[in-house]
C-alpha cells in the first residue's frame, strides 16, 4: 500500500487505513519524482524541499530514490567520498532514475 501526502489527483480514499492510487496517477507521481531527484543532483532543487515533498511515500520505486539522495555522499573533505564510491553512486541513482522514468 502507498501512503504519503499525496497531491489530491493521486488520493481516492476508501477508508481510513485504505489509500488506492490509479496506474497511470503513479507513473505521472513517479515521473514528478525522478524530474525532482534530477533536480536535486543538478543543486537546482534543495535537498530540504525534495524531501519534504517525497519522503513517506511506501511505493518502492519512489522510495529508493528517496532513500539514495537521503544519503548523498560528501564529495569532498576528509569524509568524502572517493571516485569509486562516487561512480556506485552515481550509477545507483541513474538506475533508480531510470526505473522511475519507466
Amino acid at each position: 500500500m502507498l501512503s504519503g501526502n499525496f497531491p489530491a489527483r493521486f488520493d481516492t480514499t476508501l477508508g481510513p487505513q485504505v489509500t488506492v492510487i490509479v496506474e497511470d496517477d503513479i507513473q505521472t507521481l513517479r515521473r514528478e519524482v525522478a524530474a525532482a531527484g534530477r533536480a536535486v543532483m543538478a543543486k537546482t532543487l534543495s535537498y530540504d524541499e525534495f524531501m519534504q515533498r517525497f519522503a513517506g511515500y511506501d511505493d518502492e520505486l519512489i522510495a529508493d530514490l528517496v532513500d539514495l539522495i537521503e544519503h548523498l555522499p560528501q564529495r569532498s573533505g576528509f569524509f568524502g567520498a572517493g571516485e569509486k564510491h562516487w561512480a556506485q553512486y552515481q550509477s545507483q541513482i541513474a538506475a533508480a532514475l531510470a526505473a522511475l522514468e519507466s
